[in-house]
């Protein structure tokens, strides 16, 4: 099972950044569906995130503890949104779960919602059955991609519910927290609102790497759901004059400043367009249609969805009348 140290997963591929550094990326078509971290500070290992399904948890609790033959000693959460967090039920109680205090309590609302979403596994099936008959006469090969990356997740997810029991912060921090290990020395930083309710990043100095949750979306559509725009906007800035050279985002491939900037450049483009439909007074199904140039228009692919919402968010934003959602 083991390869040069590191377990194969199904669910996420490992890349080494440095010495005792390595970034946990996402598979497609598997479980993680978000990216993941895990550091040795010489005496104890910390993960930043544990993604989005149990059986990638067990795999990222096994690959730590393969690597550093200990236990993981904390878990860091990035942000309140369960594809980072679901991951972390599978440690057990000597495994300290570590988050901002905003972030936990958000957390325990979403857990409360999804227990009770769950309760309905019925329903679940219903809802999957329908996409896979959407599938069967699909056309447009964005959506397409789109329906079967929901699908898979949501049959992992309809697999794991009965067994699911969400783990919350066991503490909680505010602004910084400061690791000291033998090896190396960490900095947990919240940066406030932004992406989410409070998006906390961290950052090895001395490597110049920093795991920066969803902050970094590379290589693909940001998420605007649950944003403050002009607030997320001040967060990458922030990385993108920052000493860090090596940058391991939510979603997609480790990257650096360019991905940075190129995700600015999203965020212009996206309210450039958007904008000029809501401030005309054209409808929210036209601002559906605007046209995303090179290279964002391949980020459509399999992202169907998040542009529907980013364009929700942004035609609002911009004073746009929204229709209720279903």
């Amino acid at each position: 099972m083991l390869k040069n140290n590191l377990i194969e997963s199904k669910h996420f591929t490992t890349h080494q950044l440095a010495e005792g550094v390595y970034a946990c990326i996402h598979k497609p078509g598997g479980a993680a569906y978000s990216n993941a971290g895990i550091i040795d500070l010489g005496d104890s290992t910390l993960l930043v995130d544990s993604f989005y399904a149990l059986v990638a948890g067990r795999d990222l609790r096994h690959t730590a503890e393969a690597l550093f033959n200990r236990p993981v000693e904390t878990i860091i959460l990035t942000h309140a949104h369960s594809d980072h967090w679901v991951g972390a039920s599978v440690f057990d109680a000597n495994t300290t779960l570590l988050a901002n205090k905003t972030v936990r309590e958000v957390c325990l609302q979403w857990g409360e919602g999804m227990m009770e979403d769950f309760k309905n596994p019925a329903g679940w099936e219903t809802w999957i059955n329908e996409m896979e008959q959407q599938l069967q006469t699909e056309q447009d090969e964005r959506v397409r991609v789109s329906l079967e990356n929901t699908i898979t997740r949501a049959r992992y997810t309809l697999a794991e519910m009965g067994e699911f029991q969400p783990r919350y912060a066991d503490q909680t921090f505010e602004d910084v927290v400061n690791f000291q290990g033998i090896a190396r020395n960490a900095e947990l930083r919240s940066l406030g609102r932004g992406h989410s309710e409070d998006d906390a990043v961290l950052l090895l100095s001395e490597d110049r790497i920093a795991f920066i949750g969803d902050i970094g979306f590379f290589d693909s559509q940001p998420f605007f759901g649950f944003c403050d725009i002009d607030l997320y906007r001040e967060q990458l800035l922030f990385f993108q004059e920052s000493e860090f050279q090596v940058l391991v985002p939510g979603h997609g491939p480790v990257g650096d400043e360019n991905d940075i900037a190129l995700q600015l450049r999203y965020f212009d483009v996206m309210e450039d367009l958007v904008s000029e439909v809501a401030q005309r007074g054209g409808s929210f199904e036209e601002a559906l249609q605007v046209a995303l140039p090179e290279p964002f228009d391949k980020w459509l692919v399999g992202g169907m969805e998040r542009f529907g919402v980013n364009v929700r968010y942004l035609f609002a934003h911009y004073g746009g009348e929204v229709p209720e959602e279903e």
